[in-house]
């Protein structure tokens, strides 16, 4: 649907969003916490189309995301991540599915012979590929038709994901037992790639907000030494990298799964002033903001979350409840709080479950110390 099609944004909705949003950087007192369930595909579903068509329309894609934030009264930021990152630059290829984002079926390294021979493109070249050309096509949108809700933002995802998108997950694992000098390897080579992606995105827009940590690299799958080893330390390095690049500033560690055994050694990752921490889970729970508060409140800005299966799954009432109890346990974080899912808001969540979750925030979220 073009631009013209949509009812325009309430401007008097947007700055109020904007200045809940803006608390945790700028000290200054607004009314309550502000919600972000990382709406993406879900605004798809609002609009009547389903995940494949979102992907392969990036420009109509933010127009859908901009107005389900405003629908929503949620962080008001066109949030576009090109589903399958960086495999499709390498020559990957991918299979376009109709209710679920691309998927890899043929990954460019195939052997660990390949890993020495792989050679990471420079930043111009990136400019040019599959992945930015489609992201910025929606960040460009963003900034033309919604100023107010531009952000720009780099997708990186950590060290094993990248990793995973150029070589088969299963080879990679078998590697990491067998050869593991050869994950090294990847690893580097993943983390120097996303500092030329960062760097794309500061040559074309200024400031900007990496959003990088670990999925794969979760407890479920590697153990804390893997973690740290093939996780941990070259996303460090990289972000170390991407910061006196002079791309950045905003740092998002974005700890998708379950990291009870190895979520203190982030504490220890570099952050700027501009730094969001997320955990997804503690074992098979949502992690608590609570231990999340205690470990990262002095130092960035808390993301608690809702467990995304309840979201999708749930009633508004399991959903209100959960998101009370995280929002009341983080909104006197020292350096800001967010609330918002463990991952990625489900393509076909309820509605009323991402209301429920903004009507826990309104209702518990009002800032009395902050």
């Amino acid at each position: 649907m073009p631009a013209k099609d949509y009812a325009p944004i309430d401007q008097n909705w947007l700055e109020e969003a904007g200045s809940l949003w803006t608390t945790p950087w700028v000290d200054k007192p607004s009314e309550r916490v502000i919600v972000d369930p990382i709406i993406l595909s879900h605004a798809a579903s609002l609009f009547r189309k389903n995940a494949g068509y979102f992907y392969q329309n990036p420009d109509e894609a933010i127009r859908m995301v901009c107005h389900a934030c405003e629908l929503y009264d949620v962080t008001p930021v066109g949030h576009y991540l090109y589903a399958d990152y960086w495999g499709q630059d390498y020559g990957a290829e991918i299979k376009v599915q109709t209710n679920s984002p691309p998927g890899i079926t043929n990954r460019p390294i195939k052997t660990a012979e390949d890993v020495d021979n792989f050679e990471v493109l420079e930043t111009e070249d990136l400019v040019k590929g599959p992945t930015l050309t489609t992201h910025y096509k929606a960040l460009d949108t963003c900034k033309e038709e919604f100023p107010h809700m531009f952000a720009p933002i780099t997708q990186l995802g950590g060290t094993m994901e990248v990793a995973t998108n150029w070589a088969a997950i299963e080879d990679v694992f078998m590697w990491m037992i067998t050869e593991p000098e050869v994950v090294d390897k990847l690893c580097k080579k993943a983390g120097d790639h996303m500092v030329n992606a960062c760097k794309a995105t500061s040559d074309r827009y200024g400031a900007n907000v990496m959003i990088t940590g670990s999925v794969i690299a979760s407890g479920d799958l590697m153990d804390t030494e893997q973690i740290k080893r093939f996780s941990f330390q070259p996303v460090s390095r990289a972000v170390r990298k991407v910061l006196n690049a002079g791309a950045g500033p905003g740092v998002y560690y974005h700890l998708c799964g379950n990291h009870t055994d190895d979520y203190q050694m982030w504490k220890n990752a570099p952050m700027s002033p501009f730094t969001i921490v997320q955990i997804g889970y503690d074992g098979q729970n949502i992690f608590p903001t609570t231990k999340l508060v205690e470990a990262f409140g002095d130092r960035c800005t808390c993301f608690g979350t809702v467990d995304t299966k309840l979201v999708d799954r749930g009633t508004p009432a399991q959903v209100y409840e959960q998101a009370k109890e995280q929002v009341i346990a983080g909104k006197d974080s020292p350096r800001g709080f967010i609330l918002g899912t463990a991952c990625e808001c489900p393509t076909n969540a309820p509605p009323v479950n991402v209301r429920a979750l903004v009507k826990a925030a309104k209702d518990h979220g009002k800032y009395e110390k902050f």
